[in-house]
């Protein structure tokens, strides 16, 4: 039986490093949220520099023999290999030309024999196995970014969720235990805060700047502010906005709070490095000082902190401080209502990112199905999920009531609006988000029972009354199509009800 000499041993062990190499740099970047691709140069220097050094090794080991011609197995291409799994076959390919050209150019510059004919075998096999390995990387780098982008939207659906759960909750349990204080309940406080986001919708956005990027008002800072005093009992607080600082040292960048609205007088310089407010700004959450090492005894100017408003890389740039409110005002329901409260301008400033093009393509529609509409466009355009779009219309003696019963029938992730006008048809508009063509499919072929079900129970005309017409959620293009259907069947203005299903952040208009 053959023994491993000492060359094996070294090459198996320089393989298992590079091994364990990629395979902790890989967990590294899935840990901190990248994915398995890094930055574009590192990939593609790393496709170049790994079959460099693997056939600088092999020279090393085989002076003769750097390509491992007559090896009993192709070591040197474990390297293109591994580069093809993790950045694809491209990436592989990088290797196989490298060994090429060092094939044809080794025996004129470096003077190794390297025979006369090219050995055609070992350069196909290995081309193939590079090829079949970097489609199974790039089909895995291609399923994990879709996986993420669902994952993060289906964690912010969780969370309007569980906010919607406690506001059932708190409505049920507090009905006759609300304090006598109290000015307003909390379903109106949210009542009001949608008249708010109501109203700054259909005020005009100011022009932009000729070369500068189009501005991004807080809704209506200074009527929250009153709202949660009115609702919170807070007495002095103030929203801060961040903006960058140019430093003097080697011009490094920073940034400063500045306040640009106001409860109360004399509220001091916010202090970034105060612990509720570092908290807040890493957590993206709202911290109050009733939280565990939310604040120390030597910092107590600020009281609660919660980011009203994320910019594209997920950092805040725009903070709820309160300075002071009253003792009674620091228990368990106020401080829940008043995370509530922010949580839900903070879920309107992020859904109102992008919507300006749907909403200029139809200002009527309701501001939920407006949003909706961009961030499910948003999704296709970075991940490629696909959303739809199912328009159900009825005849004129189809009742509203009737209509109603199939849109509670709807699935638990969809939403829906009614449309009326001056026609007294109707028109149901269910949004589908993220639905495979499988997904699609069963929808399309579970509803029509569904609609013959109702008809008979009901006693229609004509059980099967209601059609439908599917819409691909992907541009402002699809919702003109929306908007020239709704319009050609109810007539215009078209006035619209949302579901059940839309969280109460998502203000109906």
């Amino acid at each position: 039986m053959n023994t491993p000499g000492p060359s094996s041993l070294r090459v198996a062990a320089v393989l298992r490093a590079i091994t364990l190499r990629v395979l902790r740099r890989r967990d590294a970047s899935a840990s901190a949220g990248r994915g398995l691709a890094p930055a574009p140069w590192f990939a593609a220097l790393e496709s170049a520099l790994l079959p460099a050094a693997m056939l600088a090794l092999s020279w090393r080991l085989r002076p003769s023999d750097p390509l491992g011609l007559h090896a009993a197995f192709p070591w040197i291409w474990l390297a293109p290999w591994l580069v093809a799994v993790r950045y694809g076959a491209a990436a592989g390919l990088v290797g196989a030309v490298l060994y090429a050209a060092f094939w044809s150019l080794a025996p004129r510059l470096l003077g190794v024999p390297m025979g006369a004919a090219l050995p055609s075998e070992f350069f196909l096999g290995g081309v193939l196995v590079t090829l079949i390995l970097g489609e199974f990387g790039s089909a895995m780098l291609h399923r994990e970014t879709m996986q993420r982008a669902m994952a993060a939207d289906l964690g912010a659906r969780l969370e309007r969720t569980k906010r919607r759960l406690f506001i059932v909750k708190e409505a049920l349990a507090t009905l006759e235990q609300e304090l006598t204080d109290r000015p307003i309940t909390l379903r109106d406080a949210l009542l009001d805060l949608r008249r708010i986001f109501a109203f700054v919708v259909a005020q005009p956005q100011p022009p932009a700047r000729r070369g500068a990027a189009p501005a991004r008002p807080l809704p209506d800072p200074d009527a929250f502010l009153l709202l949660l005093s009115q609702s919170c009992r807070l007495l002095e607080a103030g929203v801060f906005v961040r903006e960058p600082v140019r430093g003097r040292a080697r011009g490094a960048a920073s940034s400063s709070w500045r306040l640009a609205h106001s409860l109360g007088q004399d509220l001091p310089q916010l202090d970034a490095q105060h612990p509720l407010v570092q908290r807040a700004v890493q957590t993206r959450e709202a911290v109050h000082v009733a939280q565990e090492r939310a604040a120390e005894p030597e910092h107590n100017v600020w009281v609660f902190a919660a980011p009203l408003r994320l910019r594209a890389d997920g950092e805040p740039d725009a903070l709820l401080a309160v300075h002071s409110m009253p003792f009674m005002s620091f228990e368990e329901q106020n401080l829940q209502r008043l995370q509530v409260l922010c949580s839900s301008y903070l879920d309107f400033s992020q859904l109102e990112l992008g919507v300006d093009e749907f909403r200029s393509a139809w200002r009527q529609a309701p501001i939920g199905l407006q949003q909706e509409w961009a961030q499910l466009s948003r999704l296709h355009l970075q991940s490629r999920l696909r959303s739809y779009c199912a328009v159900w219309t009825g005849p004129e003696w189809l009742a509203a009531e009737d209509l109603a019963e199939f849109s509670a029938s709807q699935p638990l992730e969809s939403s829906t609006w009614t449309f009326g006008g001056e026609s007294s048809r109707l028109v149901l508009v269910v949004l589908l988000p993220m639905y495979s063509a499988a997904a699609l499919a069963r929808y399309r072929r579970d509803m029509p029972p569904l609609v013959q079900e109702i008809g008979t129970r009901n006693e229609w005309p004509q059980p099967d009354a209601l059609s439908v017409e599917i819409l691909p959620v992907q541009s402002a293009e699809g919702f003109v199509d929306l908007r020239r259907i709704v319009d050609s069947v109810v007539g215009s203005p078209a006035a619209a009800s949302g579901s059940a299903h839309e969280p109460l952040g998502a203000p109906a208009p």
